[in-house]
């Protein structure tokens, strides 16, 4: 009996032991595939990570995102996209900290600079912000955004004619931009030029009327005048 138990242990031990030993070799095998995923295969998950981002659901985003960067840590998109969802998740620091990551891998990423311009802005450094912007602009001139928003800035710290210069930069990429147009009035009206603010103010009317009757009324935030409606004035134009 003795022998009998002795022997089915040395049977469990022999059997777990194969367990074990084919355990072990499944995960290894898994952690290779893993190592070789492919470029195709990474390609592949970042898009699907982007999906989840612009569909909203920013944890399986970020989850997916976090999962590219361990196959492609030199991914400075996936960085800059991973900063997008942690902004999303109102998570500044860790935004910060993958926009900055971005930054560090591709220093001329414009649209890294505007993310984290805007970010910082909501944090209230102007001149953080404004330097952000100037990088952007510095590897691309003609990104309308960055130059409404740093004009923007500009005129709420008074800096008016400085601000003035980069609303007509805007409009010199689009002569459509009828927030840019709008914001060149009022800054305008506030000096005085009661003439030439009254021209920009109906050219911002006659491009969009509702805009500019919300802006009058002041019911339009400088975040809402800020982010989006740049670029569809861009698409809009081209």
């Amino acid at each position: 009996m003795q022998y009998t138990i002795k022997k089915s242990e040395n049977l469990k031990k022999k059997f777990n032991l194969k367990t074990l030993d084919s355990k072990g070799k499944e995960e290894s095998s898994h952690e290779e595939r893993e190592i070789e995923m492919n470029e195709e295969e990474i390609e592949a998950l970042y898009r699907n990570a982007s999906k989840l981002l612009q569909r909203g659901a920013i944890t399986e985003a970020i989850k997916k995102f976090e999962r590219v960067l361990t196959f492609d840590p030199d991914n400075y998109g996936a960085w800059n996209d991973l900063g997008l969802a942690w902004r999303e998740m109102g998570n500044r620091r860790k935004a910060i900290e993958a926009f900055d990551k971005s930054l560090e891998l591709k220093p001329d990423l414009s649209y890294a600079w505007i993310n984290k311009a805007q970010l910082v802005l909501s944090s209230g450094k102007k001149d953080e912000a404004l330097r952000c912007y100037d990088e952007a602009l510095k590897y691309d001139d003609k990104i309308i955004q960055a130059w409404y928003n740093k004009g923007g800035i500009l005129a709420s710290m008074g800096r008016d004619e400085e601000a003035l210069r980069c609303f007509d930069a805007a409009l010199a990429l689009n002569d459509e931009y009828y927030m840019a147009w709008m914001s060149k009035g009022l800054v305008l009206m506030s000096q005085g030029e009661e003439e030439e603010s009254e021209r920009c103010l109906d050219k911002a009317y006659s491009l969009n009327p509702a805009y500019a009757w919300n802006a009058l009324a002041g019911t339009i935030t400088g975040e809402d005048i800020g982010h989006a409606s740049g670029m569809r004035a861009k698409k809009k134009k081209e």
